[in-house]
């Protein structure tokens, strides 16, 4: 019976294999390039984890879900309340949203701190930033959905930050808000925008960013990638050991999906995502504060001329993404980079210090 269902396998299989070649494609899928002293310590995998953690959990809140703001409130206590492990999806959600950005970071500092944004994986990089702004939009959207006075608030807060861009801040504001005040317009864009516009943008931009690192592999340590000393002449790299990627390092990876799963839901069973009251436009609460990922901005904007503490922000994301073009030095190690690797901490340490003093203020 058993040798039946095997043959009646093949067969199947075969008929597939025919006509799609499907073990050419896997075979393509499963060749990168890792050479043995890579390290990613797996940020950006997790991150691409909890990228689909996110996308499961947020398909099953939408569906009792109501982006309405007579109706969001009382189905988010709804989903929190009634709905079986309704609390546990949200919180998981929740926690998953910080934690993807936050991963988001590191794998960021660590593709910086190791040069990995250099020839010749520059695009790499500037789609990587793009993934970095369309997750930040992903918190900024969501944060408002919820409906309670927190998430109203911090909103108002944060939308003033976009309507402070010079020329633009009027149209912006106008664009977020659908008006001049955070009303029901506001939440029918931003959940329009958190369930549809992103994930199709994070998802194209994801593909892309895959598509680059698979067809390069990743960067060595050791060795920069050789550079052709003529347009057209192509430099072999320099031979390095080389990883597996099947099944050693997928093997790698999913422990460390496995092992931050496990952090995930002890988060949200530990500390569950809150509701605070019905949101009230005409109930101000003390000490309103945008999401921590706005902080350094938000308290910026408390010490300098509001111009220069938006302006200051949209430069440094434009210098973020040309960094492969304006950083000339082609050496890799750190000892080798200094006035780089010394300006990134200046820039690190500030926003740190902006974040916790935002905090605490």
């Amino acid at each position: 019976m058993a040798s039946e269902a095997k043959v009646q396998h093949g067969r199947v299989a075969g008929w597939f294999e025919e006509r799609l070649h499907a073990s050419d494609l896997l075979a393509a899928l499963l060749h990168v390039r890792i050479p043995v002293s890579a390290q990613t310590y797996f940020f950006g995998g997790i991150a691409f984890f909890l990228f689909g953690v996110q996308v499961v959990t947020g398909t099953l809140l939408t569906l009792y879900y109501k982006p309405t703001p007579d109706a969001a409130y009382d189905s988010v206590k709804y989903i929190t309340s009634v709905v079986d492990f309704g609390w546990l999806i949200r919180s998981i959600h929740h926690w998953g949203a910080t934690l993807m950005l936050a991963f988001v970071v590191l794998h960021m500092l660590r593709v910086f701190l190791q040069a990995a944004y250099k020839y010749p994986r520059e695009l790499t990089w500037m789609f990587g930033i793009g993934l970095l702004l369309a997750t930040i939009g992903f918190g900024f959207t969501g944060y408002l959905l919820p409906w309670d006075q927190k998430a109203f608030w911090a909103t108002t807060v944060g939308t003033e930050i976009a309507g402070s861009v010079p020329l633009i801040g009027d149209a912006l504001l106008n664009l977020l808000r659908g008006g001049e005040d955070v009303t029901d317009a506001t939440l029918s864009r931003f959940f329009g925008m958190h369930v549809l516009v992103l994930p199709l943008l994070l998802g194209g931009l994801l593909a892309i960013h895959l598509a680059i690192v698979h067809q390069l592999g990743l960067a060595s340590r050791k060795h920069a990638d050789p550079r052709p000393d003529r347009p057209g002449v192509i430099v072999p790299p320099v031979k390095e050991p080389l990883k597996p990627f099947y099944p050693h390092y997928i093997l790698d990876e999913v422990i460390a999906w496995a092992a931050i799963l496990a952090v995930i839901v002890v988060l949200a069973s530990v500390l569950p995502a809150g509701l605070e009251e019905k949101a009230d436009p005409l109930v101000t609460p003390q000490h309103v504060k945008p999401e921590w990922y706005f902080l350094a901005v938000y308290q910026l904007l408390k010490i300098v001329p509001r111009t220069i503490g938006v302006l200051g922000p949209a430069a440094a994301i434009g210098v973020l993404l040309l960094i492969p073009i304006l950083d000339r030095n082609r050496e890799i190690a750190p000892r080798r980079r200094p006035i780089a690797l010394g300006l990134a901490l200046v820039v690190l340490v500030a926003m740190v210090v902006l974040t916790i003093w935002g905090e605490l203020s």
